[in-house]
């Protein structure tokens, strides 16, 4: 068996056996994960504008605050010894405010402004034990770790290891190393609140008047024309904290802040109501607002904001004037903003009456709310089921005898908690790379006897493989039903939606390819770009995985389904094409060629590569500031730089890519070649033919469409097809390799001639039918808009190897580099226009961000393949000048 297949025996191995290995460490305490808090989590409430569960609003919250969706506790030793279910903490960090202040939660994942927080209390403490009785080394120790503004947390746990303090000090100098190291990515609220940082005048202030300093220097920056003014890394990373500890405070304390609270409750919608309305306004006038209680202020701001959607002249007050109450009425019951969860509970019971809300069902709400608070005081994470059903039950009652039309039924919750807890695209990513891994090794067991044991495994690692992939598929297909019904719109409305939809196109585009094949390489392909798209989306903070609003100009599900779904569709397919041709460089990067190049030629491409990078790294890092005084600024200057730096990652990838390759080739045939008494060339020597070698040449030509280069022997057709027709010629090692890479590119290069078709129809219908939305949307067909322009230039740099396939001017290797090159136009039309460009009547798909530096390098590198397989190919065809 060749060694390349024992290599893939062998990772599938070590990787199973890897998925096998469990962890003996104590598991941390788990809390408010039980049947009560799922009960809990049922609970309806109004939230940015959907009506969702509890637990989808408190996942998002404890998210944005924490960084994950579990919260998990720290001892001072940096290990986790708690786990609280997203539920369960937000309901308890209003109800034990005095613990969670006191607890690490908040993420600070940028070390500088972790230090620049910390370094005010974390002098203080170290001043203090320097005061103490200790040697002077210590004290001396103390002092200048006191005034370092670079001090790490090692330092601090190895002085602690060594020094002489007393238990206690040194307890208290270890937790302030692992408080300060880099894997210790959270603070606690108190901690920030309590801190002092240096704002743009160098004086200490307290952390939220830096805060908002920050605020107001951000508005300024946004609404800078020219980006003057812009933030400084720190200051972004802590506007980023300063909002994760609003969002703590408004949860903690209950309050209305410019977070939005917890609304949990529809607005009555009768007559008392209006009535209701009419003496608050008229109390506000005569008493003003501090005079009004929260149930009053609470009316009114819902009265101002129907108001605000009306001329001035339509303004008028309830109960005045019959047409205005009906438009009112149906706008309370239908589109008002619910009441926050504080409200109802500091309302007096007459109060809630006069409003018109049934009063016995609010006491039994409230009753039951308090009786929930306090059985999570006495039993943190552990409240029984009947508290919180009891609670629920009340909710759901109040809330349908309040608006039974506004209010959720139980299965439409149900769906999306249901949603939530099975995480089905989550799960797809685990999946796909089962599946991508189980059949890239069953590649390896191809072409054995039959009878072989190893040949029987590596069939049934392929089936198991493509049922591994029809799983991740039946994942997804059953995460966008979910969300297709929570949202009722088409899976396609946002960046990530339409990541995860490109994932599973592909996937099950691969996958019909391979039943009607049976090549593995399109499931193979299709498994690796939904891996790829399924594990984006479970972890680049951008792609926010959140049901939001959709924006106005998209809510057509007609346009939506026929029109970006059939756009984003063609991404599918083009990508997979891409990977499909990055699967044939591989096989041309490790093929055999007429002469094995020496490690010399093929380092060449490290002259460019070395110093680009080199040149590149450094402009990057001068216009960040980081060499000093910034001398390159602007953003022309750092697009320069990092396309110089990417440049460099392509040429420098490339050269160890193609050095890569040749090993590979030397080790896989050497033996054989020995065997068979050929020699295999010497670094620099060509290697003797046998008499089979101008056989060989001609199925290495006929390989790359019958257009090798110009110093390798070409074939007339005739000679082709003899060589098809006639009784096949015994080849040595070499010949056999070339006739083997050429069966092997034959199919790979059928696929993605397919796929590009595929990808191409899809394209041009998405692009003809948004023509036709934008003429029933803005009024006109076309209006040269980037997102428009970018479809366009897609479609028309397919059609350029489509055709020159077509009409014989690309030969296999042409179209394998084109299906990678082609694809930086997707990219472009995908991600550019949203994260680079920023601009044109497609605004609602922009985020801001992108991490572009981060893309490009990986463009870059995937540049390489192609690259790499050019240059050794070129090599490696060359005749030496001695013949």
């Amino acid at each position: 068996m060749k060694p390349f297949r024992w290599m893939m025996a062998g990772a599938l191995s070590v990787a199973l056996l890897s998925l096998s290995q469990t962890n003996g460490a104590d598991a941390p305490k788990k809390l408010g994960v039980g049947e009560s808090y799922k009960t809990l989590a049922s609970l309806p409430v109004l939230h940015q504008g959907r009506i969702k569960p509890l637990d989808t609003v408190a996942r998002e919250e404890v998210k944005q605050i924490f960084g994950r969706e579990t919260v998990k506790l720290l001892n001072e030793k940096n290990e986790v010894h708690e786990t609280w279910g997203a539920v369960a903490a937000l309901f308890d960090w209003s109800v034990r405010p005095e613990f969670w202040d006191d607890q690490p939660i908040l993420l600070v994942e940028y070390l500088p402004l972790k230090r620049l927080i910390l370094t005010d209390a974390m002098r203080t403490k170290l001043n203090a034990i320097a005061a103490k009785e200790t040697s002077a080394a210590d004290r001396e120790a103390l002092k200048k770790m006191a005034d370092d503004k670079a001090l790490s947390g090692a330092t601090l746990i190895a002085f602690a290891a060594k020094s002489s303090l007393s238990p206690s000090d040194k307890t208290l100098v270890e937790v302030l190393g692992n408080e300060l190291a880099e894997e210790h990515k959270w603070i606690s609220p108190r901690q920030l609140e309590e801190s002092k940082i240096a704002g743009e005048s160098a004086q200490s202030m307290p952390f939220d008047m830096w805060f908002q300093e920050v605020v107001a220097k951000k508005r300024k920056a946004d609404a800078s024309p020219n980006g003057e003014i812009k933030l400084t890394e720190v200051e972004k990373r802590g506007y980023e904290l300063g909002t994760r500890l609003v969002h703590y405070q408004a949860v903690r304390d209950r309050s209305i802040r410019s977070v939005e609270p917890l609304l949990v409750m529809p607005r009555p919608y009768n007559t008392t109501h209006l009535a209701f309305l009419k003496k608050v306004y008229e109390k506000g006038r005569k008493d003003g607002i501090e005079g009004l209680t929260p149930l009053e202020i609470d009316s009114a701001m819902a009265l101002k904001t129907f108001w605000q959607e009306l001329s001035t002249e339509d303004r008028k007050l309830p109960t005045t004037d019959p047409e205005f109450d009906k438009e009112f009425t149906g706008w309370l019951r239908d589109s008002s903003v619910w009441v926050p969860l504080r409200v109802i509970l500091e309302a007096k019971p007459e109060e809630i009456e006069q409003a018109g809300f049934p009063a016995d069902k609010v006491a039994a709400f409230v009753t039951a709310f308090k009786d929930l608070d306090r059985a999570e005081t006495d039993a943190p994470g552990t409240v029984s089921e009947s508290k919180s059903s009891a609670f629920l039950a009340s909710a759901r009652a109040l809330g349908e005898a309040t608006n039974a039309t506004a209010y959720p039924s139980v299965p439409t919750i149900q769906r999306e908690t249901t949603f939530n807890s099975s995480a089905p695209f989550s799960l797809a990513w685990p999946t796909y790379f089962c599946a991508a891994l189980l059949l890239a090794s069953s590649l390896g067991f191809e072409g054995m006897a039959k009878t072989s044991w190893l040949s029987s495994f590596g069939r049934k690692t392929y089936w198991i493989g493509i049922l591994a992939l029809m799983t991740a598929i039946g994942l997804e297909i059953n995460g966008f039903y979910y969300r297709v019904r929570i949202t009722g719109w088409a899976p396609v409305t946002n960046m990530y939606e339409t990541v995860v939809w490109v994932s599973l196109f592909s996937a099950m585009l691969g996958l019909i390819f391979e039943a009607k094949f049976r090549k593995t390489y399109t499931a193979l392909a299709g498994s690796g770009v939904a891996l790829l798209g399924t594990l984006l989306a479970a972890n680049v903070p951008l792609l926010d995985p959140n049901i939001h609003q959709l924006q106005p100009v998209l809510r057509s599900n007609y346009w939506l389904t026929i029109h970006v779904l059939t756009e984003v569709s063609s991404y599918g397919a083009f990508l997979l094409a891409a990977v499909l041709g990055l699967i044939a460089t591989i096989y041309y990067i490790k093929a055999t060629y007429r002469r094995s190049p020496t490690f010399t030629e093929l380092a060449l491409l490290l002259v460019p590569g070395l110093p680009l990078l080199a040149v590149g790294s450094l402009g990057l890092m001068a216009a960040a500031g980081q060499l000093g005084p910034t001398w390159v600024t602007g953003s022309m200057a750092y697009l320069t730089s990092a396309t110089i730096a990417c440049a460099g990652i392509m040429f420098t990838t490339a050269a160890v890519l193609a050095m890569l390759g040749e090993g590979i080739a030397r080790f896989q045939f050497r033996d054989s070649v020995a065997v068979e008494g050929g020699m295999l060339a010497n670094e620099g020597h060509t290697h003797a033919f046998g008499a089979s070698a101008p056989h060989a040449m001609m199925l290495g030509a006929a390989a790359d469409g019958g257009a090798g280069v110009a110093t390798l022997l070409k074939p007339s057709a005739a000679e082709i097809r003899l060589l098809a027709t006639s009784n096949p010629v015994k080849l040595d090692a070499r010949g056999r390799s070339m006739q083997d890479t050429a069966n092997t590119i034959k199919p790979l290069a059928n696929f993605i001639y397919r796929t590009m078709q595929v990808g191409v129809l899809l394209i041009a219908s998405g692009t003809i039918l948004g023509g036709i939305w934008a003429d029933a949307s803005w009024g006109r067909f076309w209006g040269w808009d980037p997102k428009e322009v970018w479809a366009l230039i897609t479609l028309l740099v397919y059609l350029i190897p489509l055709h020159g396939r077509f009409a014989g001017w690309f030969n296999t290797f042409a179209l394998v580099v084109a299906s990678v090159v082609c694809s930086l136009s997707v990219i472009m039309a995908w991600y550019g226009v949203n994260f680079i460009l920023g601009v044109g009547l497609h605004a609602y798909g922009f985020v801001e961000g992108g991490g572009q530096f981060s893309v490009f390098a990986v463009l870059a590198a995937m540049m390489a393949f192609p690259v790499a397989a050019a240059w050794r190919r070129r090599c490696g065809s060359l005749v030496a000048d001695a013949e």
